[in-house]
């Protein structure tokens, strides 16, 4: 019971409750916040952003259907394609909404497609290459189509979602169609094959700038090559012949998901406040400061900020700005109510408490990949500065004070410091 009474009144004295509470309540209305723009992103931000800008892009291969020249006919025929030579040059800009950052990027697609006419009769034939001119932010501008390296003239449907080029094959003789576009597009880029046809001499390249990572979506074929480089990366995908068609392509590179970093911050703040109370009140006890109530519900407020000025910050400048700005601002604000309630001489052990509670804690989590090993090193520091200072003879003497409570709770005392 000694025990328990002596923690209980060195608690109340620090008006550890009270701050608790003020911590939990800001942490949790940000938590809850963040969490509802998280869902929100998900949903409703994610339509917005791809009616601006662009959506994932599916692209189906072109199809070639024919007919024997000067026949009647009910219905046309299917004709693989002889050859497919399909280059992807994906260029990253990543669009922000709030904390949000969505992988847009912008395309060139380049495919080279050879027609090779095997049916052993003069075959019309019609080449349809299929286009989402308004989902893929297509310009028609930025449209070439050649046949045998001329411009040749293609039409476009009256629903704009395909370009189609008819001709005359005499049996033998092949043609090559070559096809350029430009557009926007959003998180993955798609190309699908025919998964009814054969398919012959096929590659595909993806050239990926400005981003790193990249994954594969749910039954899309991975690539046959990968080529990692410092701002490129290539994708290659080469078949001589596949009995049916498959889907290539990936989900190109995506920015950290700084809405979840910051989660996870608030998150761990909890435990970030034990660490900061405990410190603080060893800081006071050990220059002898007895803070008043409301003097520590603003040291907690104002330690506690660091969560709620994060946020609102990142979602009007990057992240890492946002987090350097909140840092100084909070660090220099708490420290100096710190050094002003316990003195000069404590400056830098107010300075150290921030580092191991607020600095740390929150640098940990943006460096996501070293995070058990910063989390150790603190540790180690943590062990050093502890092993150091008790040897020190005045650091025993105002410990053994601290652990020498008297038998019974000064309740008078509990209530003044709370005046």
């Amino acid at each position: 019971m000694g025990t328990i009474r002596f923690v209980f009144r060195f608690l109340i004295r620090h008006h550890f409750f009270g701050s608790l509470a003020i911590v939990v309540l800001a942490s949790a209305v940000m938590a809850i916040r963040i969490a509802d723009r998280f869902h929100f992103a998900s949903s409703e931000l994610h339509r917005d952003v791809s009616e601006r800008w662009g959506a994932p892009i599916e692209q189906p291969v072109p199809s070639v259907r024919f007919v024997e020249s000067g026949s009647v006919f009910n219905r046309l025929e299917s004709l693989p394609l002889a050859r497919q030579k399909v280059r992807l040059d994906a260029e990253m800009s990543y669009r922000k909404r709030g904390l949000v950052y969505f992988s847009g990027f912008d395309f060139t697609f380049n495919g080279s497609y050879r027609i090779h006419n095997d049916q052993g009769k003069t075959i019309d034939l019609v080449f349809v290459f299929p286009l989402q001119m308004i989902k893929d932010r297509v310009l028609l501008s930025d449209l070439s189509f050649r046949v045998d390296g001329e411009v040749a003239e293609a039409e476009l449907g009256e629903d704009r979602r395909r370009l189609q080029w008819t001709g005359r094959l005499a049996d033998g003789e092949a043609l090559d169609i070559d096809i350029q576009l430009r557009g926007r597009g959003l998180d993955s880029f798609t190309y699908r094959l025919d998964p009814e046809l054969p398919v012959r001499d096929f590659s595909f390249e993806m050239h990926i700038r400005g981003g790193d990572g990249f994954d594969y979506r749910a039954g899309v074929l991975p690539a046959t090559e990968v080529i990692e480089e410092d701002a490129e990366t290539v994708l290659s995908w080469s078949y001589d012949s596949l009995e049916s068609g498959v889907a290539v392509g990936a989900v190109l590179p995506s920015v950290k998901a700084f809405d979840d970093i910051i989660l996870q911050m608030i998150r761990h703040g909890l435990v970030a406040f034990l660490v900061f109370f405990a410190s603080t009140a060893a800081l006071f006890e050990r220059f002898g400061v007895r803070p008043r109530i409301y003097q520590s519900y603003l040291l907690a407020a104002g330690w506690a900020f660091f969560y709620v000025l994060l946020p609102y910050l990142a979602a009007f400048v990057h992240f890492y700005v946002a987090y350097g700005i909140s840092l100084v601002i909070i660090f220099g604000l708490v420290h100096g109510f710190l050094v002003g309630l316990a003195g000069a001489s404590a400056r830098r052990p107010a300075a150290v408490v921030l580092v191991c509670s607020l600095v740390v804690p929150t640098f940990a989590l943006v460096m996501r990949g070293f995070t058990g090993l910063i989390y150790t090193l603190e540790l180690l520091v943590m062990l050093a500065i502890l092993l150091r200072q008790l040897i020190r003879p005045e650091v025993v003497a105002a410990i053994d004070e601290v652990l020498s409570p008297p038998d019974t709770l000064d309740l008078a005392g509990l209530e003044e410091s709370h005046v």
